[in-house]
């Protein structure tokens, strides 16, 4: 699947019975095609213009070998009395996604397209329907905003904008979610196409994905996301080529058994550039990653990231990044990286400069339509059995080695129950979007020099008040115990001598969205 990193130039003429209309339209740099029905008929409608190009349609009925388009303006369209056409436009992007049928494609009209415009989130895109905005300028001027719940299958309850579907494409739109924990796409064993848009402002990721998902991700601009610009779990094998990671808390959060593909993508000014974590085996080719205020990229557990071999150099380019422009301190396995761009005495832990070899992922292989992966026989299907099972997304255990207090190893009188579930992914930074000042935190396997102030100790105590908050304090701190403060019941994770060191699994405990306090004690 990854033998070749380039996308096939793709101009698709479509004749229409009562015109002589061709669309021929290309995309910036590389051309994404939006394959209809049984993939015989496609058209490419990316970086239309819709006033230009279709005013010669004169309504939703028209069809483009039976293609048809939905306009949608939330300044002047009516979802009771208008059709859809292009004079007549409906009011919201729910109305269209109810009224689609598969082959549609959803025109936006510039504006703001949220709950006070009669939007409900989350939506649903559907199968062989595409939403389009401006692909010219990345969505800039039309806004998709808001959220609503949303019961993942695999990760239970969470808040997110648009939700992704097999054969579905989304382009030329701004989607942001502000609501608390808010995601902007959220994608769950589906394989679509994400190209030409801007996510920002979402308070966790602009997009999250797992389960069997192989979507292509092309050209956007994530940009002040507050925990990642996106977060890439399960199976996952996408295609991220030549998108921008700028200013969010992680630029690229990948776990689990992912194993994406990341082609000429720019990462820069982030808190760090590319977490890999778990049994991830990402494939790293002609990326920027530079500026990032910690570590360029980071590898966490069993993740072995592919940098390079000598048959197949990375060409990935590092730059001033604040820490290490590598960080694999926290890992001890191997880390292939022949032919980069980087600097030897900035990069921790083992690295081979002369790998001959790149270890692969064992996931399930997928035949390539359209330059988009896809499930070999067709359809997945998935379950919410066994929950419990399931690795958290964004999760780092905090290093045992700078506990300083070691708790109880039985439980004290009055311990509440904890559950065995994993908790929800994605539950890292949750803090407002950052700015010059704030920037939302996530551990690493630094640990900074010590800070002590003699005399002084510090306590670390979360406030829980559910089971799934207990079991999270117990999966990140297993040594933590409850206890009593103030007449209420918390867990107390660990006192500390060191200020570093409670700075740090505060940070985590907080990343992980716990209500946690320090406490001095004299």
């Amino acid at each position: 699947m990854y033998s070749e990193y380039h996308q096939a130039e793709i101009n698709t003429q479509v004749n229409r019975s009562n015109s002589s209309l061709e669309l021929v339209i290309p995309l910036v740099s590389s051309i994404l095609s939006f394959t209809l029905g049984l993939g015989v008929t496609s058209i490419t409608l990316l970086g239309i213009n819709p006033g230009r190009v279709l005013a010669q349609m004169p309504s939703v009925e028209s069809t483009v070998s039976e293609v048809k388009v939905l306009f949608v303006n939330p300044s002047v369209g009516n979802n009771t009395l208008a059709n859809g056409s292009e004079s007549a436009p409906l009011q919201t992007i729910t109305q269209a996604l109810q009224v689609a049928s598969p082959n549609t494609v959803i025109m936006l009209s510039p504006g703001t397209y949220s709950a006070d415009t009669g939007e409900v989130f989350p939506l649903k895109l559907k199968p062989g329907v595409a939403i389009q905005g401006d692909a010219s300028n990345k969505g800039q001027g039309i806004t998709i905003q808001g959220g609503g719940g949303f019961l993942s299958n695999r990760f239970g309850g969470q808040n997110v904008t648009i939700i992704g579907a097999d054969e579905a494409v989304l382009t030329g739109v701004t989607v942001t979610n502000p609501n608390p924990r808010g995601y902007g796409l959220w994608i769950e064993s589906s394989n679509l196409v994400i190209t030409n848009n801007t996510f920002t402002g979402s308070t966790q990721d602009g997009i999250s994905m797992t389960g069997n998902s192989a979507p292509t991700i092309s050209q956007n601009y994530f940009h002040r996301n507050g925990a990642n610009g996106m977060t890439i779990g399960g199976d996952s094998q996408p295609e991220v080529r030549e998108n921008v990671f700028d200013q969010t808390g992680f630029g690229i959060n990948i776990t689990q058994n992912a194993a994406p593909l990341l082609v000429s993508n720019q990462i820069q000014n982030n808190r760090s550039g590319i977490i890999v974590q778990a049994n991830a085996r990402p494939i790293l080719r002609n990326n920027i990653i530079q500026g990032n205020r910690e570590d360029g990229l980071v590898a966490i557990a069993q993740a072995i990231p592919n940098l390079g071999t000598i048959a197949e150099p990375g060409g990935n380019q590092f730059s001033n990044n604040t820490r290490h422009d590598i960080n694999a301190s926290a890992t001890k396995e191997m880390i292939p990286a022949a032919g980069n761009n980087l600097t030897q005495n900035r990069i921790a832990g083992k690295v081979d400069f002369n790998a001959q070899t790149a270890p692969t992922a064992n996931l399930p292989k997928r035949t390539v339509v359209a330059n988009r992966a896809v499930p070999s026989q067709g359809e997945i299907t998935f379950s919410a059995a066994n929950q419990s099972n399931q690795s958290q997304i964004n999760y780092v255990k905090i290093d045992p080695n700078i506990v300083e207090f070691t708790a109880p190893q039985s439980p004290s009188p009055g311990q509440l129950a904890t559950t065995s579930a994993a908790p929800p992914f994605g539950e890292s930074p949750l803090l407002p979007i950052p700015n010059g000042n704030t920037r939302p935190t996530q551990p690493t396997a630094y640990v900074a020099p010590a800070r002590v102030q003699p005399g002084v100790r510090y306590r670390v105590v979360v406030n829980v008040t559910t089971d799934r908050e207990r079991a999270m304090v117990r999966n990140l701190a297993p040594d933590a115990f409850p206890t009593i403060r103030q007449g209420r019941r918390v867990m107390q994770v660990g006192v500390f001598s060191d200020r570093n060191n409670a700075d740090e699994i505060l940070r985590v405990l907080k990343s992980n969205g716990l209500n946690t306090t320090l406490e001095p004690l004299n």
